[in-house]
């Protein structure tokens, strides 16, 4: 079967949904005239964006090709999900109400986060950066993604232990006194298991799911072949984040890497697993185990005082690693955060990092300090340093100010309006045009994102400005 033809496929489940909907619709009768031409609309939007997608892939080669497969799991899956939000629209139309119930929502986040974790790879790890900001998803829809974090189907145990022995040379039980083949958890790119080497030491096994490779792979061409078809966007630059989200994924493939960021980041503001070399290769890691609860559990059970400190402490130590340190952990969803016993902080997965230049360090640092003195124009210039570009600098400048507005003097993340301020976020930036962005503010932004949702939702009685003045100091010194 050719390109072409697997793309007609491909395309299939959208055609059908379209005529059930207008099957159902004109069952419904006038009294939902509105929402008909409303919907008409949509699914003509919907073919539209999908026929610009076949055309970009049938006149790409190489890697389509391999991710033609996957991507009609994609959309299969993504048809389900939309043929059930038709459904769940028309029944609130019939009711009289074009709005979605909560248990509406919650349906439909859940077919979501189900199909995401079944599909695994790059569809999962967005699942996991959507679940960190319930400020912008709603607290519905985060909360049912936040599976995601460590919640999806777990590979049978044969198959992981098959993957150890192929990676290490060993049989399982030679390098290990036991091994645990319940996981601890269950990830989107691997899973992590319990043991004890032969001398007694606790440790922990990240075992990569094997054939996650052709699946990466493959979400990376269908990422970049969207990218293709959309052309551009008003406040995205979808070439620069298809590439760098593209390498970030691959990057998360290489244990080896992994171990070596581990020695990087030990001894910080926070604790970090020690790597175990000689039961470790490109796709095992054995590391050095940690005790704790996850973040989430942690912060919702503290008193406010406890939580306001470690959600402090958090933010100093993000602060710290990109404007002193310049070795940044890009994944800091809340699933990779542990709070021990002790109250402190232990940070995991360290699959994706970003390296930042003192250059690039000093320029954010003063880009902060312009933004907070209200300095558009030190503003502007810092943007340009960094390799922001956009047909009006200005605007470019207000998205800006908007997005690091919690870092003001005298702002209480508390008392901050983030709704509102999200609103103007999106307000500005659908303004933006001839938007490109630096490669490294991809990662970057995933970690502010990050660290946002958190700060979102518990409003913390803390005062951002404070707690990272010494790092924008030490930055530009």
């Amino acid at each position: 079967m050719n390109i072409e033809q697997n793309l007609e496929k491909l395309l299939r489940p959208l055609k059908e949904t379209a005529i059930e909907t207008a099957r159902l619709l004109k069952n419904l009768g006038a009294r939902v005239d509105a929402f008909s031409l409303e919907l008409a609309r949509d699914v003509g939007a919907v073919a539209r964006d999908a026929q610009a997608l076949r055309d970009a892939a049938v006149s790409t080669t190489g890697t389509i090709k391999r991710a033609t497969p996957r991507a009609a799991k994609l959309a299969q899956a993504g048809a389900a999900i939309l043929a059930r939000h038709r459904w769940l629209r028309l029944a609130s139309a019939a009711r009289g109400d074009l709005a979605l119930r909560e248990e509406d929502h919650r349906d439909l986040a859940r077919r979501t986060a189900q199909a995401a974790a079944q599909l695994r790879g790059g569809i999962a790890k967005l699942g996991q950066l959507a679940s960190s900001r319930p400020d912008l998803i709603g607290p519905i829809w985060a909360s049912e993604l936040a599976l995601l974090q460590d919640d999806v189907p777990p590979i049978e145990a044969a198959g992981i232990r098959l993957r150890i022995e192929a990676e290490l040379g060993r049989k399982v039980e030679d390098v290990f006194a036991t091994f645990d083949d319940v996981p601890l958890a269950a990830a989107s790119l691997a899973q992590v298991h319990a043991a004890t080497l032969p001398d007694g030491t606790r440790v922990v096994v990240k075992v990569q799911v094997p054939g996650i490779e052709d699946v990466i792979e493959a979400d990376i061409a269908a990422l970049r072949t969207l990218a293709s078809a959309l052309g551009e966007v008003p406040g995205l630059d979808l070439p620069t984040l298809a590439d760098e989200l593209s390498r970030a994924l691959a990057t998360e493939l290489d244990y080896l890497a992994e171990a070596d960021a581990l020695w990087t980041f030990g001894g910080t503001g926070v604790l970090v697993p020690r790597p175990i070399p000689e039961a470790s290769s490109a796709r095992v890691l054995t590391m050095s185990r940690i005790d704790g609860d996850k973040l989430v559990p942690s912060l919702q059970r503290m008193a406010p005082a406890a939580r306001d400190q470690l959600l402090a402490d958090l933010v100093s130590e993000v602060a710290a690693q990109i404007l002193v340190r310049g070795h940044v952990h890009a994944d800091p969803h809340p699933g990779n955060f542990l709070v021990t016993p002790e109250g402190k902080l232990a940070l995991l997965d360290f699959g994706c990092t970003l390296s930042l230049s003192r250059a690039e360090r000093a320029a954010y640092a003063r880009l902060v300090l312009a933004i907070a003195g209200g300095n558009t124009d030190a503003a502007a210039k810092e943007l340009a340093q960094l390799g922001f570009v956009a047909d009006a600098p200005e605007q470019l400048v207000e998205v800006t100010a908007s997005l690091i507005g919690a870092m003001r003097p005298g702002t209480s993340v508390a008392e901050l309006d983030w709704e509102a301020a999200f609103r103007e976020q999106l307000a500005h930036a659908k303004e933006l045009g001839g938007l490109t962005i630096p490669r490294s503010f991809v990662l970057l932004g995933r970690v502010l994102a990050s660290v946002a949702g958190l700060l979102a939702t518990y409003k913390p009685n803390i005062q951002i400005h404070p707690l990272i003045m010494r790092h924008l100091a030490a930055a530009i010194a």
